[in-house]
């Protein structure tokens, strides 16, 4: 099969996540603080797909985060790439039917892509306390809403995976 059904399921829910970070942004417009939800995006595709579904399904992300982010065109794209191909290379070494290893994963990953963007887009604020409050902030707000938010986005997709009668299982789960 040239693309696991699982892929599109996962850019799907990917999509959603991204809207829905968005809208509760622009929610806290007022607000000095935003959310930063990008780490578990990569995270299932990496430990459930073959090689070729993996890549399709984060790079179409990446481009997806891309065009509704402000960041140079590929910015997230690389860095999805990246993230999840080191993941990808020791996948044998997580627990993926449960959420324990990738909610993990999601944070460290999470915490890569902000230190990415904090240095790429904010070389020029470095030395601005404010600009640092920010970033911590947004840290923090960002890594106590995963902690709500990645259990339920591995679960819905999850769920869809059996509403539509696919495989639940990783595609090379370990043996124990």
């Amino acid at each position: 099969m040239l693309l696991d059904p699982r892929a599109l399921i996962m850019f799907g829910a990917n999509a959603l996540l991204l809207y829905l970070t968005q809208l509760v942004n622009s929610g806290m417009a007022g607000w000095p603080v935003y959310l930063f939800l990008l780490g578990p995006m990569i995270v299932l595709p990496a430990l459930y797909l073959r090689h070729q579904s993996y890549f399709i399904c984060t790079l179409l992300t990446g481009l997806w985060v891309d065009a509704s982010l402000s960041v140079p065109f590929g910015f997230f794209t690389i860095l999805f790439l990246i993230a999840g191909a080191m993941i990808f290379s020791v996948r044998i070494r997580f627990r993926a039917e449960h959420n324990y290893h990738p909610i993990l994963l999601a944070h460290g990953i999470n915490f890569f892509l902000l230190v990415a963007l904090t240095v790429a887009t904010g070389r020029e604020y470095f030395g601005v306390a404010s600009f640092w409050i920010q970033v911590v902030t947004t840290s923090l707000s960002s890594h106590l809403a995963l902690l709500i938010i990645a259990p339920w986005f591995y679960n819905l997709e999850r769920q869809l995976f059996e509403i539509c009668h696919l495989e639940t299982e990783p595609e090379d789960l370990p043996l124990l």
